[in-house]
């Protein structure tokens, strides 16, 4: 960076931004009594909803900020007219997650529609990827779990990217490659009191997002290798078929409209990972907003479905949820938010039965 930096061309004046954003989150859930199939940390809670499955957030009976309150910054550095590089560094409340490093890149602009980057990113799996962390930028006080959670969220690799008009429409496309090793993987810590590391290698994948009007889609597909690898033995762990590494691949469409007060956001997906992880999933996520003055009131559902090839050793989840959120401009750059959720479990598995769950949140950017 500072080589680049040197070789500015004389006159150019190298500029440095700063922006972030917070989210104070408190939550609980309520409803019945389930057996605990989590980490043994949650055995003494007899109700519990996971909101957030990549970094291992759960809420209890109990009211708590610990779960889902965050913190970042971000520092943006043109360094050349051609070369920039980014950095964001977030800082959660949740144990053993303090900081984290999601984006490291430099960006080689090669033309005014194409764009090269080299470093560490967010996997665009979703509509809500880059800007996750980010309550402000959307009305709920989270993307639903249902559908926002695999236990990889970064990479480290490639991506080149274009945006540019085709006839009355804007494209966007990315085309991105590389890998992750998530050590002491949060998702695992769900389950287990020794999370293992897992590991997502030759990760590729592309996104084209078509925009016109009050509409826009998106599509996406990614695809990996996954393995899990014990921390104590440094042994790779046995899946389902008896392997210990599984191909893995994801397919999401996203089909969103803005109307004057009203906004539809929804998003669909499938999952392939059955023959050595033990299931393929599908979910979806559909949310229905409307402005009231400085209120905007919001209505969804999501539901996530599995099947396995292991029916005697894997217990499948099938849920759906329908959630209420209330949003209110406090000032600009923050935002008070109010959400009740219904979680309705019709699977097999433990991990949670029927719940409701009540967040609050103030959201905020700068």
């Amino acid at each position: 960076m500072l080589a680049l930096a040197a070789a500015a061309p004389p006159g150019f004046a190298q500029e440095l931004k700063t922006s972030g954003f917070a989210s104070l989150v408190i939550g609980r859930s309520s409803g019945s009594c389930q057996p605990n199939a989590l980490a043994s940390r949650y055995d003494s809670s007899c109700t519990r909803a996971i909101v957030d499955w990549s970094h291992g957030g759960v809420v209890t009976s109990d009211w708590e900020a610990d779960v889902e309150t965050r913190a970042g910054v971000q520092f943006d550095w043109q360094l050349t007219p051609q070369w920039s590089a980014t950095t964001q560094l977030t800082a959660r409340t949740l144990k053993d997650q303090a900081f984290n490093l999601e984006w490291a890149y430099l960006s080689y602009a090669m033309s005014n529609e194409w764009k090269l980057q080299l470093g560490r990113k967010r996997i665009p799996l979703y509509y809500y990827s880059d800007f996750q962390d980010v309550g402000y930028a959307y009305n709920t006080i989270r993307p639903s779990p249902d559908v926002y959670g695999w236990d990889v969220v970064n990479y480290n690799g490639a991506s080149l990217s274009t945006a540019q008009n085709v006839g009355d429409w804007a494209l966007r496309a990315e085309l991105f490659a590389g890998g992750e090793k998530s050590r002491k993987n949060p998702y695992t810590r769900l389950f287990t009191d020794e999370p293992p590391d897992v590991s997502w290698k030759s990760l590729g994948g592309l996104v084209v997002e078509m925009s016109h009007d009050w509409f826009t889609a998106r599509v996406s597909y990614a695809q990996s290798n996954f393995s899990q690898r014990e921390r104590a033995t440094g042994a790779l762990l046995e899946l389902y078929d008896g392997s210990t590494k599984a191909k893995q691949s994801f397919v999401g469409l996203a089909l969103n409209g803005d109307w004057d007060v009203w906004q539809l956001r929804s998003e669909f997906g499938k999952a392939y990972r059955m023959e050595a992880v033990g299931y393929d999933a599908s979910y979806h996520l559909v949310t229905l907003s409307r402005v009231f003055g400085g209120i905007t009131a919001t209505v969804g559902n999501s539901a996530y479905r599995e099947k396995t090839l292991y029916p005697n050793a894997y217990a499948i989840s099938k849920v759906d949820t329908d959630s209420l959120a209330l949003r209110y401009e406090l000032h600009q750059g923050g935002a008070l938010k109010l959400q009740w959720d219904r979680i309705r479990n019709r699977g097999e598995s433990l991990l949670g039965g029927n719940a409701r769950v009540l967040s609050v949140a103030y959201d905020l950017v700068f």
